[in-house]
């Protein structure tokens, strides 16, 4: 199948990754020096408005083409796992504000630090897509990263569920129940996150078998 270099649609999911990783940024800026939180709040919620204007331009185009770049289910996959993603960010910035988390810990620098190496690596992939290179090296090797950006995740979760059920945990409130739970809510929507990030990399096996 035929894949138009240029095209609208591949345009817009285009700025819509590049909002992905404008998101993952400002969340490792937080992470990496706090008192930038509240600003960081401000900018993911004017991010994630101008993520949903961009995923209902994408819908409605997708309706009024006759020709798509890929067919309807591959755009709205692409469309809707990167919203899922800046959805999470902004939420999880949303949640670290509202919970007056009054400082950062070395468990959110890392889980920020994968984050945008796994939005990166999405982000190489659509472009990748884009330019009828699926069958290339780099694009397996881009599924390759997301996966193990996710598994690297996975141990990192189960090392902070372990310190946090610990006697004490400092880091997490000093085992406080009412501070486990947001913590605990905080970090399952970062693994969330990279699951969704790990989901890219099986879409794009399927477009390589598909389109390639």
């Amino acid at each position: 199948m035929f894949l138009p270099k240029k095209s609208k649609i591949f345009d817009n999911i285009i700025q819509l990754s590049l909002i992905a990783k404008e998101a993952a940024q400002i969340f490792k800026s937080i992470a990496d020096n706090w008192s930038r939180l509240e600003e960081g709040y401000i900018m993911l919620e004017k991010l994630e408005g101008d993520a949903d204007d961009l995923v209902h331009i994408i819908t409605d185009e997708v309706e009024k083409v006759f020709i798509l770049p890929l067919d309807k289910e591959d755009v709205k996959e692409l469309t809707d796992s990167l919203d899922d993603i800046i959805d999470n960010m902004e939420q999880i910035v949303n949640r670290l504000y509202i919970y007056k988390i009054l400082e950062s810990n070395q468990a959110i620098k890392d889980f920020s630090e994968l984050i945008l190496q796994a939005v990166q690596e999405i982000h190489k992939g659509i472009m990748l897509v884009r330019d009828r290179k699926m069958g290339s090296e780099e694009f397996a090797s881009c599924c390759e990263k997301l996966h193990d950006i996710e598994n690297q995740g996975d141990k990192l979760h189960r090392k902070i569920l372990e310190e946090m059920m610990g006697r004490y945990s400092p880091e997490f409130g000093g085992g406080d129940a009412l501070s486990i739970i947001k913590w605990k809510e905080i970090f399952q929507t970062l693994e969330d996150t990279l699951d969704i990030c790990e989901d890219f990399a099986i879409t794009f096996g399927r477009l390589r078998i598909k389109y390639a």
